[in-house]
C-alpha cells in the first residue's frame, strides 16, 4: 500500500445479496471484521479526502479482492473546490466485484465516474449511498450515466439516499444493463423538508420495470422504500424527534401496478412501501406475482388489517409468499380503533382466521401503522406469536 493508503484498511468480509438487509449486513461485517495482510485481503475500504484514489500494491491483484468501498471524508468546505481540480484513478483489481461509494454529498468532479467505470467494468454488485450521484451540472450528470454503459455485469444496485435532478432515474433506467435482477431503491424520511417527497422520483423508478417488459428477462427483485429516520434524545435534531414517514401520493402507484402486470410474473421479491395502494390494488398485485416469496406493501386500512388478509388470501393467489410486511394507512374508522396505547391492530385471531387459510407458506408478517407501533408476528409451530 502506498502512503497514500495509510488510512485504508483491507478486511476479509463477505456481503450479503439481499437487497433489503444489504446495509444491515455490511455494518455488522464490518464491525466485525479485521485488518489482514494485503495479499489475504478480500474486501478494501478506503476514506478519500481527494479524487485522488491510492495506487494499489502488486499484492493486491494477485489476491483476489472482491470488493471494494469508497467513503468520503472530505471537508465541505473543501468539496467544491476539488470537484473542479484534476483526479486521478490508477489501475484496480479486475477481480473486484462489488463496488459501494458513500457520503459523496455533492458528488464527483466530471470525468471520474467514468475513468473508475472503464477501471472496474466487471462490477456485478453496486451500492451507492448518501450522495447526489448526478452532481450539480449537466457535465456531471452526464458522467453518471456513462459510468454506468461500463457496468455491463450488473446485478445487483443499491440507491440509498441517491437524489439526482428530474429525470435522472428514468434516464439511468434505460442505461442500466439488461443483466440487472435485483434493484433496491430507498430514501430516509425528511421530516424537516416540506418538499421531500417531491424529490423522491417514485414514477421514473417504475421505468426500471418497463426494462423486463414484452417477455424480456427483467427484474426477480425490486424494493421501493422510504424509511423512518432514527430516533434520538437530542431534541435539536427533528428527524431524531418525529416518527414514521409518508408514502407519496396515491396517483403514483398506478404505473407501478400497470407495469407488475406485464412483468411482475417472475418476480420474487417485492417490496413497494414507498407506494400506498388500494385493498384493490392489492388484489392486482398479488395476481400479477405469482412467484412472490417476500412481499412488501403501504395499503389504505380503512377498518382493519382483516381486510387486506383477505384479498391477499382470496383464492391461494397469495399462498407463496413467505416473508410479508405491511405498513398501513389508516382511514378514520381504524385510527380510532388503535389511537390508544401502542398496538397496530393486529391480532392472532386475524392471523389464524384468515392468513393461513389462503397463505400457506408464511412464515412471518410484520405490520406498522406509517412505520410506527411496529409489530413482527412469526409463526411458531403452529402457532403465530408476536416477537419482542
Amino acid at each position: 500500500i502506498s502512503k497514500q493508503t495509510t488510512n485504508s484498511k483491507l478486511y476479509t468480509m463477505s456481503t450479503s445479496t439481499s437487497p433489503s438487509t444489504f446495509l444491515s449486513s455490511k455494518a455488522t461485517a464490518l464491525e466485525s471484521a479485521h485488518a489482514v495482510p494485503v495479499s489475504e485481503a478480500r474486501a478494501a475500504q478506503i476514506p478519500l479526502q481527494t479524487f485522488n484514489l491510492p495506487t494499489f500494491p502488486p499484492e493486491a491483484f494477485t489476491a483476489g479482492l472482491t470488493s471494494l468501498i469508497l467513503t468520503s471524508d472530505i471537508k465541505l468546505d473543501e468539496y467544491q473546490p476539488l470537484l473542479e481540480q484534476p483526479f486521478s484513478v490508477p489501475d484496480l483489481p479486475q477481480t473486484i466485484t462489488s463496488l459501494t461509494l458513500e457520503l459523496f454529498s455533492l458528488g464527483y468532479p466530471p470525468g471520474f465516474l467514468t475513468e473508475l467505470g472503464k477501471k472496474l467494468s466487471g462490477i456485478k454488485s453496486l451500492t451507492l449511498y448518501s450522495q447526489l450521484l448526478a452532481g450539480t451540472t449537466s457535465y456531471s450528470k452526464d458522467d453518471a450515466v456513462t459510468f454506468f454503459r461500463f457496468q455491463t455485469q450488473l446485478r445487483e444496485l443499491h440507491l440509498l439516499d441517491v437524489f439526482g435532478p428530474k429525470g435522472f432515474y428514468a434516464e439511468l433506467a434505460g442505461r442500466v444493463s439488461p443483466s440487472l435482477r435485483f434493484l433496491e431503491v430507498n430514501f430516509t424520511y425528511r421530516h424537516s423538508d416540506p418538499q421531500f417527497l417531491g424529490s423522491v422520483p417514485s414514477k421514473e423508478i417504475v421505468e426500471f420495470l418497463k426494462r423486463g417488459g414484452g417477455g424480456g428477462a427483467g427484474l426477480l427483485g425490486l424494493t421501493a422504500s422510504i424509511s423512518a429516520p432514527d430516533i434520538t434524545d437530542d431534541e435539536d435534531d427533528r428527524e431524531g424527534t418525529e416518527m414514521g414517514i409518508l408514502p407519496v401520493e396515491k396517483g403514483h402507484a398506478e404505473g407501478l401496478v400497470d407495469a407488475l402486470k406485464d412483468v411482475g410474473r417472475e418476480m420474487v421479491m417485492l417490496d413497494v412501501t414507498m407506494f400506498e395502494v388500494s385493498v384493490e390494488q392489492v388484489k392486482i398485485i398479488i395476481s400479477s406475482c405469482p412467484k412472490v416469496k417476500i412481499l412488501g406493501l403501504t395499503v389504505t386500512v380503512d377498518k382493519g388489517w382483516g381486510e387486506v388478509f383477505e384479498v391477499l388470501g382470496q383464492d391461494g393467489k397469495g399462498a407463496g409468499v413467505e416473508v410479508l410486511e405491511l405498513v398501513g394507512v389508516p382511514g378514520k374508522e381504524f385510527a380510532e380503533s388503535i389511537k390508544e396505547g401502542e398496538s397496530s391492530g393486529l391480532s392472532k385471531d386475524v392471523l389464524d382466521g384468515v392468513v393461513v387459510a389462503g397463505c400457506k407458506g408464511l412464515k412471518s408478517v410484520k405490520v406498522s401503522v406509517l412505520r410506527t407501533r411496529s409489530e413482527m408476528w412469526v409463526l411458531d409451530g403452529e402457532e403465530w406469536k408476536l416477537k419482542k
